[in-house]
């Protein structure tokens, strides 16, 4: 067994649940709001260990997440068979949603606390990030851990943080293994948490100020669908490599590069797709075959892989800033442009993906290129290749992810 299970089970444990969460609710979801206790502030001090150690003989204890870092949940449906994280359009507040049918997500959950972006870690539970601290200064910082169907919350990582990239974070397909960022105004560092303890893998210089490309910055910290490597890539810190790939199993580095931006894994496996800050063509490293070129003549903004159907969805900008969502099918045997004006898409379930309508808005643009969201939302069917008008505003996460198909 991977010592990297423990955590798994820790956190289980503390859920009240299976390894893949409950199957149905503990009580009847239609109960009143469940809200944890909260608790003073964890010290923001994680525990370090160099290697691996022997799994403890019971879960630890669970740190009640403090009331400024909170978010509760109220239920009044099973869970479904796909599951993504989503804002409605008039609302500020995330519900968790069936989305087995894309045009028409049904909730299942509502969240409510404070202004964080969950995401899905099993078909029943989500995690987030929180901070008291600032670019210039640093405070408390906690990754919380949320059972939605029993109410059950506990703090998973804490530290002492708050600047930019801070709290990024990424759990394995089996939730063995936690990778999350640290980032202070001293340095930013990439840490590997697991039954063995918490580890820090890479430490890299501290995000200098500066301004901030939609088209080319951005950060992506993920594992690949097999679980076997975890991969963060990123344009912001002051010093070293922006992409790095690295084994679960001990955070060591398998592939790096000095300069690299937009990447995603793919549906399966282990290939890991990224280009060049203003580069054309898309590369792929895989952990057998190493580095190869995967797409030509594609300048891709934030590219996204389906749970197993082999997909991926991105956006083009041309010269003119006019965005596109384009398909990159079953290995390059299909896909294409999508119809419209469109950007940003994300994925609710193996075949249908969420996107954002734009339109021009020079001269009043502001920040950012002169084709800007408008509010009107899709989805897209691949199967039928037909988009219908949505009610969905923003999509946070969605479940199956990759390598849990």
């Amino acid at each position: 067994m991977r010592k990297g299970v423990v955590l798994l089970l820790s956190v289980a444990a503390i859920a009240g649940c299976t390894a893949n969460g409950p199957l149905a609710p503990a009580s009847n979801p239609s109960a009143v709001r469940h809200t944890p206790t909260p608790s003073a502030s964890p010290t923001p001090t994680p525990v370090e260990s160099p290697s691996p150690s022997a799994s403890p003989s019971a879960p630890p204890r669970p740190v009640a997440v403090p009331a400024w870092a909170a978010l509760q949940a109220h239920c009044v449906n099973q869970p479904a068979p796909q599951e993504a994280v989503l804002v409605l359009q008039g609302s500020s507040s995330p519900v968790l949603a069936d989305v087995s049918n894309a045009k028409a997500p049904q909730t299942l959950c509502g969240i409510s606390g404070g202004n964080f972006q969950p995401q899905l870690v099993t078909q029943t539970t989500i995690s987030w990030y929180a901070t008291q601290g600032s670019p210039s200064n640093a405070g408390t910082s906690v990754i919380a851990f949320l059972d939605l169907f029993t109410g059950t919350s506990t703090v998973v990582a804490n530290w002492s943080g708050g600047s930019f990239m801070d709290g990024l974070h990424a759990w394995s397909p089996d939730r063995g293994f936690l990778a999350y960022v640290v980032s202070d105004p001293s340095a930013v560092t990439l840490h590997l948490l697991s039954g063995g303890g918490d580890r820090v893998v890479a430490t890299m210089g501290a995000v200098p100020g500066r301004g901030f490309n939609p088209n080319e910055d951005d950060s992506y910290l993920a594992f690949s669908p097999d679980g076997a490597y975890f991969a963060l890539v990123q344009t912001l810190t002051g010093s070293g490599d922006q992409l790095q790939v690295r084994r679960t199993i001990d955070g060591s580095l398998a592939f790096s590069l000095s300069r690299a931006t937009m990447a995603t894994w793919s549906s399966t496996g282990s290939r890991l797709y990224y280009r060049a800050p203003s580069a054309s063509t898309v590369q792929a490293w895989d952990s057998a075959a190493g580095v190869s070129q995967a797409i030509a003549q594609v300048t891709w903004i934030r590219p996204r892989a389906d749970a197993g159907d082999d997909n991926l969805a991105y956006t083009v900008r041309d010269s003119s800033g006019t965005p596109h969502v384009w398909l990159y099918g079953h290995g390059g045997r299909g896909g294409g442009q999508v119809p419209q004006v469109r950007s940003s898409p994300a994925w609710l379930n193996s075949t249908t993906f969420f996107e954002v309508e734009e339109a021009a808005c020079s001269p009043s643009c502001g920040v950012g290129p002169a084709w800007q969201p408008d509010g009107k939302t899709f989805t897209y069917d691949i199967a039928s290749q037909a988009e219908t008008s949505s009610r969905i505003g923003a999509v946070y996460g969605a479940w199956p992810r990759p390598g849990q198909t």
